[in-house]
C-alpha cells in the first residue's frame, strides 16, 4: 500500500512542469508604500482606467546624461542649452537625436550673437554727446546793451549769493550764446546741483545788474526732473483742478501739478509735481508718502526719458549734423526729401520716417 502511493506521488510529480519563479522587478509587498515598477507597462496608456504615472526626476536624469554623453562625443566643444522634456510629452527620451541638438545649438548660437555687446556700434559723437551734457538746463541772460563777458557774470554772480544771503552755489560752466540777433546777445549759465539751481529759480536771488548793465530773463525757466515727483494712483474721475489747489495751498514750493499719459496720450494714475526747493523734495521723498484730501498717496522719484542723439539734416540717430552723409534735407514732420528747407511747403500731415505712424520723426514718443 505504502509503496503504490509513493509511486503514484511520484508519478505526478514528474507529469507537472516546474512553474517559473516570478520576475525580480515584480516582487513587491503587498500592502507596502513601495511603488511598484511601470516600466513594462510603458508601451500601454491605460489599464482598467489606471494611468501610468512618470517619474519627472528619473527623465531628467536620464535627460542629463544623455545631454553630457553627447556633448563629450562631439569633437569642438560647443555650449548647448539644456532641452526641455516635460512629463506630458509622449516622446520619449530616448528620441532626441543628433538633428535637434544641432537646431539647439543653432539657436543658441543666434541669440548669443543678437545679444553680443560687440554687435552694438557706439559712434565717437554719441559717447561726446553723452559725455558733455550738463545735468541741467541753463539760465538764459539777455542783454540788450554793453558788452558784459560770461567771466564778469560769474563771478558777480557767485560774489552777491556769498554776501547777500550766504549762500555757495556751484557754476559748471557760464558761456556765450552762439544765436545772436543785431546787438542782442545772451549768456548760458550752468549749474552743479539741485540745490544751486532751486535757489536761482528765485530772481530774488540775482543782482540788479551786471557790470552796471540792465539784463532780463528770456523766459520761464524749465523744471528739471532732478525737481520733480511722482505721485501714485491718483483717481482719474476726482476733480484735478481741486486737487492741484490744495497741493499749492499745502506745499507754496510746487509749481506745477502735471497729469501723465500714456503712448497713446491717455491720462494715467500717476501725477508730475515740479517743485522749486530741492529740500522740500528730499523731505517728501523721506517721508514717502504725501496727504492730499484726507488721501494718503505713495510718492516716487520721477525719471526722465532717456535722451536720444538724433541729427538735424536726415533725422537719423547717434550722429550730428556735421557727420551727416546725406546730401538732402529730411523734413521732420512730413519726411520729404527737399534740397532747402526754408522753401519747402510742408503737407503739414506727421509722418516719421523710422515707424511711419503719425508723428514728426524726431519725436521721443517714437518706439525705435
Amino acid at each position: 500500500m505504502t509503496s503504490s502511493s509513493i509511486n503514484i506521488i511520484n508519478n505526478i510529480s514528474n507529469s507537472l512542469e516546474p512553474v517559473p519563479l516570478p520576475a525580480q522587478k515584480s516582487l513587491d509587498m503587498i500592502g507596502s508604500p513601495v511603488s511598484s515598477n511601470t516600466s513594462a507597462l510603458s508601451s500601454h496608456d491605460s489599464f482598467d482606467d489606471f494611468e501610468t504615472v512618470k517619474n519627472k526626476r528619473k527623465l531628467k536624469r536620464k535627460h542629463k546624461m544623455m545631454t553630457s554623453v553627447r556633448l563629450e562625443s562631439d569633437v569642438v566643444p560647443i555650449s548647448v542649452s539644456p532641452i526641455l522634456i516635460s512629463s506630458s510629452s509622449n516622446i520619449p527620451a530616448a528620441a532626441i537625436t543628433n538633428d535637434s541638438l544641432i537646431s539647439n545649438v543653432d539657436q543658441h548660437n543666434d541669440v548669443t550673437k543678437r545679444l553680443s555687446p560687440q554687435q552694438i556700434s557706439i559712434t565717437t559723437e554719441s559717447t561726446r554727446y553723452a559725455q558733455t551734457r550738463y545735468p541741467f538746463p541753463p539760465f538764459i541772460i539777455k542783454f540788450i546793451t554793453g558788452t558784459v563777458l560770461p567771466k564778469q557774470v560769474k563771478e558777480e554772480l557767485l560774489a552777491h549769493c556769498n554776501n547777500v544771503f550766504q549762500i555757495e552755489i556751484n557754476i559748471l560752466n557760464c558761456r556765450l550764446s552762439n544765436i545772436r540777433t543785431n546787438n542782442d546777445y545772451d549768456i548760458l549759465l550752468f549749474v552743479k546741483d539741485s540745490y544751486s539751481y532751486s535757489f536761482l529759480l528765485d530772481h530774488k536771488h540775482w543782482p540788479n545788474v551786471f557790470n552796471n548793465v540792465n539784463y532780463s530773463f528770456q523766459s520761464d525757466q524749465v523744471i528739471p526732473p532732478q525737481l520733480s515727483l511722482i505721485v501714485k494712483n491718483v483717481d482719474l474721475h476726482l476733480d484735478f483742478d481741486d486737487f492741484c489747489s490744495e497741493i499749492k495751498l499745502r506745499y507754496p514750493t510746487v509749481k506745477n501739478v502735471i497729469r501723465m499719459k500714456n503712448k497713446f496720450q491717455s491720462y494715467i494714475k500717476l501725477v508730475k509735481l515740479e517743485l522749486t526747493s530741492s529740500s522740500v523734495r528730499e523731505e517728501l521723498l523721506n517721508e514717502k508718502k504725501i496727504i492730499i484730501g484726507y488721501i494718503a498717496y505713495d510718492i516716487a522719484e520721477y525719471l526722465a526719458p532717456a535722451t536720444v542723439l538724433i541729427c538735424s539734416k536726415c533725422m537719423g540717430l547717434w550722429h550730428f549734423k556735421k557727420q551727416c552723409s546725406q546730401i538732402k534735407n529730411t523734413c521732420r514732420t512730413c519726411g520729404d526729401l527737399v534740397d532747402d528747407l526754408k522753401l519747402h511747403i510742408c503737407s503739414k500731415i506727421e509722418k516719421c520716417i523710422h515707424c511711419g505712424l503719425n508723428h514728426k520723426s524726431n519725436s521721443l514718443k517714437c518706439h525705435v
